[in-house]
C-alpha cells in the first residue's frame, strides 16, 4: 500500500477545522474533501481513516466529521455568540457587533456567556493572544483581582481588576509593559463581564 503524505495528513486536518470554524460547527461532506485535496473518492477515503486511526478526527462512517473538542461540544452545548471589542454597549445588545456563533461544552458555562475575540497582547503573561476566544460571563460585578471585561472611557478592554482605597484600577498582565502602560486608573467603568476561560482552539 502506498505511504500516504504526512503534509496531506496535516493538510487535511487543517481542513476539516477550519471548514467548520467557517460553517458554524458543520464538516465537510467527502465531496468537499475531494474538491479541495485533489482526490479521487478511495485516496480520500483513506485519509480521513488515517486521522481517524490516530485519533485526530472522529469518522461515523456517515459524511460526519468530528474533532475530538466538536464531538465533545455536540454532547451537551450551548450557542454562545463571538463578539469583537466594542465601542460602546454591552455585547449582547448590540447584535451588529456578534461575529458568530460557537457550540460550548455546558461545563464551562456559568450562567448567561459570551465569546470575546481578543487582540493586543496586554494579557500575554496569563496566556491571553491575539486571535483567542476567551469565555466571559455576563455581570456587573466583579471581586478584586478577577479579569474582566470592562467599559471605560477609551472603550472595552479585558484586563484584571483591582481596587485601591475604594477606587477600580486595571491592570495589564504583560511584563514587557512599562509601569504607565500596565496600569489603568479609569475615570468611568462599567463591568460587563468576567473571565472564564480561555480558548485556544475552539473546534
Amino acid at each position: 500500500m502506498r505511504v500516504m503524505s504526512e503534509e496531506k495528513l496535516q493538510k487535511l486536518a487543517e481542513f476539516i477545522k477550519q471548514y467548520a470554524r467557517d460553517n458554524n460547527g458543520e464538516s465537510p461532506s467527502l465531496a468537499d474533501i475531494m474538491e479541495y485535496m485533489g482526490m479521487v473518492k478511495s485516496t480520500a477515503y483513506r485519509h480521513i481513516l488515517e486521522l481517524e486511526k490516530r485519533g485526530i478526527i472522529f469518522y461515523s462512517g456517515k459524511n460526519t466529521l468530528e474533532t475530538p473538542l466538536q464531538k465533545k461540544m455536540h454532547v451537551m452545548s450551548r450557542r454562545i455568540p463571538v463578539v469583537g471589542m466594542i465601542v460602546c454597549g454591552t455585547p449582547d445588545e448590540q447584535e451588529e457587533h456578534i461575529s458568530r456563533y460557537l457550540a460550548v461544552p455546558e461545563e464551562w458555562l456559568d450562567g448567561e456567556c459570551f465569546l470575546l475575540e481578543a487582540y493586543g497582547d496586554s494579557m500575554a503573561d496569563i496566556g491571553v493572544h491575539a486571535g483567542d476566544l476567551v469565555l466571559v460571563k455576563k455581570t456587573n460585578v466583579a471581586n478584586d483581582g478577577q479579569v474582566i471585561v470592562a467599559l471605560t472611557e477609551e472603550g472595552n478592554t479585558l484586563k484584571r481588576l483591582h481596587y485601591e482605597n475604594g477606587k477600580p484600577v486595571l491592570y495589564a498582565e504583560n511584563s514587557n509593559y512599562t509601569e504607565k502602560q500596565r496600569v489603568i486608573h479609569p475615570k468611568e467603568l462599567t463591568i460587563q463581564g468576567v473571565a472564564l476561560k480561555i480558548i485556544k482552539d475552539i473546534l
